[in-house]
């Protein structure tokens, strides 16, 4: 594995007539050859690009552009490193 980046994701979870978010820590994982991501696995020839948008003091968003189209995840520290490792790679 050459890099790791957290993700989060959260549920919507109703007990008792209340609405609950749990949130789950997950990770984006980047090897020679392909991104394991918390649902998928990409071959790296089918990523096109990665971003990253910051949206509140707390969270922001890496986007990985796919030939499956464009795949979103819940970050809360800004994912330069990893994004750099990616590009690093073509």
């Amino acid at each position: 594995m050459i890099c790791s980046q957290s993700v989060f994701v959260k549920t919507r979870v109703i007990e008792n007539n209340q609405q609950h978010y749990i949130e789950h820590q997950e990770t984006l994982d980047l090897y020679e050859d392909e991104i394991v991501t918390p649902t998928e696995k990409f071959v790296l020839k089918d990523v096109h690009d990665v971003s990253y948008k910051g949206l509140t003091g707390t969270y922001g968003f890496l986007y990985l552009h796919t030939i499956k189209g464009v795949r979103t995840y819940m970050v809360k520290e800004h994912p330069a490193e990893w994004m750099e490792s990616f590009r690093a790679l073509f």
